[in-house]
């Protein structure tokens, strides 16, 4: 058992450096300096902050900014190293291979999601912290597993990075006026109930956008596998 363990927290960790490197620090000291900039900014301020501020500055927008970065390098990255050919002659399964580096970024993600929510809880605005990580963590997952596709469709990191660009313009357009309370908006606040929707409607239609997030995620993550079951046109 502690043999299995040991051999398990060795694949965490050895995946860990393959995706993240030295690069993640750069990105937690980014994360920090935008966390104070947004306090002090505020503290000026004679509005107080809203949950919808503090969830879309403080957590979404830097954990989103994280997921599509490494994202994007799961897959492509071996391509664009020409190590592809090397992976798919391993023993073991390939997509196993790429799954577990998936579900190592997902648990990432939600570590830093968790630690900006009590943060956020703690300096800014009080925050039912569980309740709000199970809201937060659906489009995060839906945008990295959406770059995931885009890396394997187009063959590049630098591409899927673009798309994702123009994909999450489309967002902040849609977050103008009433789109944002919508169940189709991926950033959907919870927290903010329109005055004139009844209580119940509004816990269905956060439900349905959770979830459906959620598994729109899965799909993604999966069609992306498919593509690899093409690997000839990867290979070429």
């Amino acid at each position: 058992m502690w043999e299995k363990a040991g051999v398990v927290l060795l694949s965490l960790r050895m995946n860990y450096r393959i995706i993240f490197g030295r690069r993640v620090l750069l990105f937690l000291v980014g994360t920090a300096l935008h966390f104070a900039m947004f306090c002090l900014i505020r503290a000026d301020m004679d509005e107080p902050v809203t949950t919808g501020d503090a969830l879309t500055w403080l957590v979404w927008l830097p954990t989103t900014v994280f997921a599509v970065f490494f994202a994007m390098e799961i897959i492509s990255r071996e391509r664009e190293a020409g190590v592809l050919e090397t992976i798919f002659t391993v023993s073991v399964s390939v997509y196993r291979v790429w799954i577990v580096r998936f579900l190592v970024l997902i648990l990432s993600l939600t570590l830093l999601a968790l630690s900006l929510i009590v943060l956020t809880d703690i300096i800014v605005i009080e925050l039912p912290v569980a309740l709000t990580l199970v809201y937060v963590l659906p489009p995060i997952v839906f945008f990295a597993a959406l770059t995931v596709l885009f890396s394997v469709v187009f063959k590049s990191a630098s591409a899927a990075g673009v798309c994702m660009a123009a994909v999450l313009g489309f967002v902040m357009l849609l977050s103008q006026g009433e789109g944002s309370t919508t169940v189709i908006f991926p950033y959907l606040n919870p927290f903010d109930k329109p005055s004139q929707t009844e209580a119940f409607i509004w816990v269905r239609t956060v439900v349905y956008n959770k979830a459906a997030y959620m598994l729109l995620g899965g799909v993604w993550f999966w069609r992306a596998l498919c593509w690899l079951d093409r690997r000839e046109r990867l290979l070429q």
